[in-house]
């Protein structure tokens, strides 16, 4: 990766060895490729049948070492569905399925294709088809848990010429979805970051984006809008054995190049923990607004797997807003990665319920258990449980209603 904190896909802005040729910076360059094997199993309330998803994720890549100061990096992607009892081909055309949706679409494609120059000191551009990953990925992501990932067609700039500081400039003109759709977008990233300690930052930025339709369903026809912020996360060593954990982070999202009116909401983290050796716990709260439940905070470029639990049940943020408020517990112990979270689920905005106003939208209890066999070979379990309680009742808006659903995981990824 750039750093701990801008991440293009395991690449620094710092000088590399040049090859000597074309043929040396090919067979001096290394394999960019996996092979991720997944079982996913879906119950949930309001579907009369239960998914059972085989998926196979391949990707096929080679990233060469630098001549003249340019590297090439290559990789397919194919998506296989090793059965059928999870995805249905003609969902929202015709009929409602009768199973959950395992969003992982059969695709055939170009997941990368970039070429990265590092002829200006302490700066790296890439131009091409690229994963990004800002920050913890809360609004900029390559949605990597699911199989189809996330990719952005443009030009990055990375600039490292002070220290303990990054700079980083995007534009991008086009998007894959983990959907597989693609999307024209207009998209600008403006990131500065400074490290204040040596495992703490204090970031700003500006994302633009001008793209009416970004695949959600947010109740304006216009989405175009900018997110400005500032965030300041990490943590710091109390001694040896022990530290602080903090997360502070507020942005204001705005109407943007014609975007709705309606778009003039907030965001806002907070969080405190502290670690102890390989184990960690803390506890956050994050806040997306809601302007008079017209229109909630929306992160569409984001990695949303991670936030308000792993059933992604609020990948578009309710119109009413949201407030999660969660605990984090996790441990790396030997081979084992331990990690478990829970959230209460709660509207910013109340909203009419049987029985009055409410802002209760449920709570969820997510766990995983990972073990490297080997440092190409994981095996990874993980389960979630969404959990409303019919507290919202039949009456409630679809958008807000969220069906109890338990979802699991067992995931084999071999790297090479």
């Amino acid at each position: 990766m750039f750093s701990a904190t801008l991440s293009l896909d395991n690449a620094k802005a710092d000088p590399v060895t040049q090859a000597d040729s074309l043929y040396d910076a090919f067979v001096q360059g290394k394999s960019v490729s996996q092979l991720r094997l997944r079982y996913e199993y879906v119950d949930q309330k309001n579907k009369p049948e239960d998914a059972n998803a085989f998926t196979l994720q391949s990707l096929l890549g080679w990233q060469t070492a630098s001549f003249w100061n340019t590297s090439l990096t290559a990789q397919l992607i194919n998506i296989s569905h090793l059965n059928q009892d999870f995805y249905d081909n003609n969902m929202g055309k015709s009929h409602a399925s009768q199973l959950p949706t395992v969003q992982d679409p059969e695709i055939t494609d170009i997941n990368q294709l970039y070429i990265d120059f590092t002829g200006i000191p302490k700066t790296k551009l890439r131009l091409g088809r690229q994963i990004i990953r800002i920050d913890n990925t809360r609004f900029v992501g390559d949605i990597i848990f699911r199989q189809s990932s996330q990719v952005f067609d443009g030009l990055t700039v990375l600039n490292q010429s002070f220290s303990n500081a990054e700079f980083l400039l995007g534009h991008y003109e086009h998007l894959r979805q983990a959907t597989g759709k693609y999307r024209n977008t207009n998209f600008d990233i403006l990131h500065a970051s400074y490290k204040y300690l040596p495992k703490a930052s204090v970031t700003t930025y500006g994302y633009f984006i001008d793209q009416a339709d970004t695949g959600q369903n947010t109740g304006v026809t216009n989405n175009a809008h900018k997110d400005i912020g500032l965030r300041l996360d990490g943590s710091i060593d109390i001694n040896p054995d022990w530290r602080w954990l903090h997360t502070a982070e507020f942005a204001k999202q705005s109407a943007y190049q014609g975007g709705s009116q309606a778009i003039d909401v907030f965001y806002r983290k907070l969080g405190l923990g502290l670690g102890f050796k390989q184990w960690f716990f803390r506890v956050d709260q994050e806040v997306l607004s809601s302007n008079a439940g017209l229109y909630a905070f929306q992160t569409p470029m984001a990695t949303l797997h991670p936030f308000q639990g792993w059933t992604d049940l609020f990948t578009t943020t309710p119109k009413q807003g949201m407030v999660d408020s969660f605990m984090t517990v996790g441990a790396t112990l030997d081979k084992w990665t331990l990690y478990s979270e829970w959230h209460r689920l709660s509207a910013e905005r109340d909203f009419q319920t049987p029985t009055g106003l409410g802002n209760d939208y449920g709570n969820e209890w997510d766990i995983s258990f990972a073990y490297q066999y080997t440092p190409t070979l994981q095996a990874k379990f993980e389960y979630a449980r969404f959990n409303e309680g019919d507290i919202l009742g039949a009456s409630a808006n679809a958008a807000t209603r969220k069906a109890d659903t338990t979802k699991s995981w067992l995931t084999l990824l071999y790297q090479f």
